[in-house]
This record gives structure tokens, C-alpha cells and sequence, in this order.
């Protein structure tokens, strides 16, 4: 259910420099739409390491250890990026 979830959230991520360049608000902030873009590849990244392969050559600790390092990296990267775009859009 999660890697469904992180798989979503990861594509979302990874439009969102698309959509803004087509509502021509990327050139306000653009270094926030690097940062999501950037969230958005290691949500992709988390939701490989949580596909099950670990149970299949018993590495399950470690999928598991790099899902959740991944997931927190997505989400402190997805914040600055989000910060860093209401700055650029409201300032």
C-alpha cells in the first residue's frame, strides 16, 4: 500500500515543474521546483526499495532502513522546495 502511495506522491512531484512552467509561475521560483523535483525522485527511490525484493535474498532490514531513510529525505527535501517556492511566488 505504501509503495503505491510514494509512487503517486513521487509523479506528483515531478509534474509539478512541468505544470508550473505551463502557468508561468516557474521563473518565481524556480530553485523550489528543483528542490520538489528532487522530492520527488527519492519518493521514486523509497518506493523501489519497498517493492519486497528484500525477502527474496533476506535483506529485509535493509529495504526496510532505506525506505524510511528516503521517505524522510523526500519529505525535508519536498518542504524546502515548497518554502522556497511561496517565497519566490509571494514575494
Amino acid at each position: 500500500m505504501f509503495e503505491a502511495t510514494f509512487v503517486w506522491m513521487g509523479i506528483a512531484l515531478l509534474l509539478a515543474p512541468i505544470l508550473a512552467e505551463y502557468g508561468k509561475i516557474k521563473k518565481k521560483g524556480d530553485k523550489g521546483f528543483i528542490w520538489l523535483g528532487a522530492g520527488g525522485a527519492s519518493y521514486l527511490l523509497a518506493a523501489a526499495f519497498n517493492l519486497g525484493i528484500g525477502s527474496a535474498i533476506s535483506i529485509g532490514s535493509a529495504v526496510t532502513w532505506g525506505t524510511t531513510l528516503f521517505s524522510v529525505i523526500g519529505l525535508l527535501v519536498t518542504l524546502i522546495g515548497v518554502v522556497f517556492v511561496l517565497l519566490g511566488v509571494f514575494k
